[in-house]
Formats: structure tokens, C-alpha cells, sequence
């Protein structure tokens, strides 16, 4: 699956060590997720990064992604929290042909119409 960027050996190995030092259960769904990987978000198909991870007090650690225009086309680029890692699965980059960016009215109308 795809990287939306490489990471150098220096954020790799940063990634690990960040992760090593979380409270157990953000470690358990952090060693699943890297920032540099594109997921999909399954319940809306949006492609998403990762942003933070959520430990509740009383309940799942949870995902903070980030919906943007870059790899989707959408009505405004926004970050979603309370995601279940479950919800997520690695993804592609988007085709060179997909419409991408941030839908304004005059977008909308002839999106609508092809």
C-alpha cells in the first residue's frame, strides 16, 4: 500500500521510539498505524492520515485522522476524532485521474452534471 511521503530512517526510527514510550493500549493500535501511510476510512471511503490516537478513559483508544483535498475531493478539508482503528485499512494513492481538491459551488454544479 502507499506512502503519502517516505520517511527518512531518523522518522522511522523517532516513530518507533515514540510509540515504545506510550501507555499500553495507545501502543497496541499505535504499532499498527504510521503516520507516513494513507488509510481508508471505511465508513465514508475518504482517504485519511493519521493525526493522534485517543486514550479514553473508560473506553477504546481511538484515531484522530485528517480528511484533505489532496487525496480526495471534498466539501471542506476537516480532522475527524473518535475513529475506531478497525475503521481503517490501508489504501493507494489516488489515480492521476481522480477529481481532487475542495468542492466550491461552481465545482459542485458541473460535478453534477458530467
Amino acid at each position: 500500500m502507499a506512502n503519502w511521503y517516505e520517511p527518512t530512517q531518523q522518522q522511522v526510527s523517532d516513530w518507533a521510539a515514540w510509540v515504545a514510550e506510550r501507555p499500553e493500549g495507545v501502543r497496541l493500535v499505535a504499532e499498527q498505524f504510521f503516520p507516513w501511510k494513507l488509510y481508508r476510512l471505511t465508513g465514508t471511503d475518504q482517504r485519511v492520515t493519521i493525526q493522534a490516537f485517543g486514550e479514553n478513559d473508560n473506553g477504546p483508544v481511538t484515531v484522530r485522522v485528517a480528511v484533505r483535498a489532496k487525496f480526495n475531493f471534498v466539501s471542506f478539508e476537516r480532522d475527524v476524532f473518535g475513529i475506531a482503528p478497525s475503521d481503517l485499512v490501508e489504501c493507494d494513492l489516488p489515480e492521476p485521474s481522480e477529481r481532487l481538491g475542495v468542492a466550491n459551488r461552481d465545482s459542485l454544479l458541473s460535478w453534477e452534471k458530467a
